[in-house]
């Protein structure tokens, strides 16, 4: 393998862990039932691989590589591809923020595998069920879809917020085998609800078993049809501004700007919404959709005066935006298109006076 191929090889098994609906046809994995019962056997080579990936055995010092059956260390690794990354020409800004250009890809590598491990390690445990539900991923799925699964990580952060919250009007978009679904509703409150929706009819078929394995199937609502359908179906139901909480992992990445202006009209000021996903590196190779748009979604969340936005650098990154402010998307997006201030100013003086009445006539 030339030293550029294992670069691209690299990143793409990266990007390949984006989660969420997938539209493609899978043949479906067999009943959950069927993988626990009995004694336990002999752990599958399915099982050793992901063991193996997940503990980053494959990229760290001293480690002997899964994958490739021979050892290899982050310091060989190095010296391998640094003559194709010297060779790349230099880019401003740099793909890692205050880093400059020279940044070597050892560096880059070993920051990404200490965050991950104190990101696993130094936070609650992960409840067993859902330790379940990731060993059976990868030992009845191919592994490329397997990885599509949640994060554990990324699980944590979803009941963390869920929790202080106290949210109670939750919608799940992208529930796949039902990882983050769960992983809410374990923490939320008896009478809560969880609207998912997943397209592929074998993967919510799967996230109702699990739902009914984990105990929780009594607050969960599913929706075999894409997000946007499900949203409007709840704003045509006179359901706007009443969701507490959105967690959005689509796999048709190029839709959050869509989903984005749906979630402003059922969230409720004070509302969140957690976009997957959203951080990958500005550079040449990842230069192909949805990576550009999905950069430039993270930067019309910036400048959104509807939102708090805030980018965390977990795992592939999640997006957490609090609503902050009500106002008419498409009154917005015409104020924006002037391309001054003075209309988005307008919009705003007009959207206070309105609350001020409102206040006044209470």
């Amino acid at each position: 393998m030339t030293p550029l191929s294992l670069t691209s090889a690299l990143l793409a098994w990266g990007g390949a862990t984006g989660g969420g609906a997938m539209t493609t046809s899978r043949c479906r994995a067999p009943p959950v039932v069927s993988q626990w019962g009995g004694f336990k056997v002999q752990k599958s080579d399915r099982l050793l691989i992901r063991e193996a990936w997940e503990r980053a055995d494959a990229y760290r010092p001293g480690k002997p590589n899964w994958f490739t059956q021979k050892p290899k260390d982050l310091a060989s690794l190095h010296e391998e591809l640094m003559p194709t990354i010297s060779s790349m020409e230099p880019k401003d800004p740099p793909g890692i923020p205050g880093s400059g250009n020279k940044t070597s890809l050892l560096g880059a590598l070993l920051k990404s595998l200490s965050t991950g491990d104190l990101a696993l390690t130094l936070c609650s445990k992960e409840p067993p069920v859902l330790t379940e539900l990731r060993d059976w991923l990868v030992e009845v799925l191919p592994m490329e879809i397997a990885v599509l699964g949640l994060p554990e990580e990324q699980g944590r952060v979803l009941a963390t917020l869920v929790r202080a919250m106290d949210a109670r009007r939750i919608l799940d978009l992208g529930t796949f085998i039902g990882y983050s679904s769960i992983a809410m509703a374990l923490v939320c409150a008896d009478d809560a609800k969880i609207a998912c929706c997943e397209p592929d009819t074998e993967y919510a078929r799967s996230a109702r078993d699990w739902w009914l394995k984990s105990g929780v199937s009594a607050k969960m609502q599913m929706h075999e049809c894409t997000a946007q359908t499900m949203m409007q179906r709840l704003i045509d139901n006179g359901e706007a501004g009443e969701v507490d909480f959105i967690f959005c992992d689509v796999g048709e990445r190029e839709l959050y700007p869509e989903i984005h202006e749906l979630a402003m009209q059922l969230l409720h000021v004070g509302g969140v919404v957690v976009y997957y996903d959203t951080l990958w590196a500005a550079d040449e190779v990842l230069d192909h959709a949805p990576y550009p748009q999905m950069r430039q979604f993270n930067e019309q969340l910036a400048h959104d005066p509807r939102v708090l936005a805030s980018l965390v650098p977990l795992s592939y990154g999640i997006t957490i935006c609090i609503k902050t402010l009500h106002l008419d998307g498409a009154a917005l997006a015409s104020a924006k298109a002037t391309g001054g201030d003075d209309e988005l100013v307008a919009l705003l003086r007009e959207r206070r006076e309105a609350v001020a009445a409102e206040i006044a006539a209470l």
